[in-house]
């Protein structure tokens, strides 16, 4: 069992997943079930939730021709951030697009990016991780 202090702070929980059209719906009810248990509120839950489905959907298009490929959720609290790390086997660098307003696709990294506190990507050994980060208050601190 791998330690559970995390690079940037403690890890809450991880989900690997199949890469396929319900691993979204399983990675948005691990936030589900990670912001009841701590508390963080409604706003926390909506925008988690929201941010992890369009992260963990971008796999879908950039991984369904890897076949045995999966993808990894990992949350964490990081101070006062909740934080969420997908990771994917593609090292090809997510980046924010212009889409025209008859396109369907290309919003989500846009959406993720105003949505959160802080967001980005970076290199794994099996490919990439992207990554979003909520300013959160964290009530269970407080209980005795």
């Amino acid at each position: 069992m791998s330690d559970p202090v995390c690079r940037d702070g403690v890890e809450l929980g991880r989900l690997r997943l199949p890469v396929t059209v319900t691993s979204p719906k399983a990675a948005r009810d691990l936030i589900g079930i990670m912001v009841a248990q701590w508390g963080l509120g409604q706003e926390v839950d909506f925008v988690a939730r929201l941010a992890v489905c369009e992260l963990v959907t971008n796999t879908l298009y950039h991984c369904a021709a890897m076949p045995g490929s999966t993808v990894l959720v990992v949350i964490s609290r990081v101070g006062h951030l909740f934080r969420v790390d997908v990771h994917d086997g593609t090292t090809v660098a997510p980046r924010i697009r212009r889409p025209a307003d008859t396109e369907e696709t290309g919003r989500g990294l846009a959406l993720v990016s105003a949505l959160t506190h802080d967001c980005g990507h970076y290199l794994t050994p099996f490919g990439k991780a992207v990554w979003f980060s909520l300013k959160a208050h964290w009530p269970v601190d407080h209980v005795v």
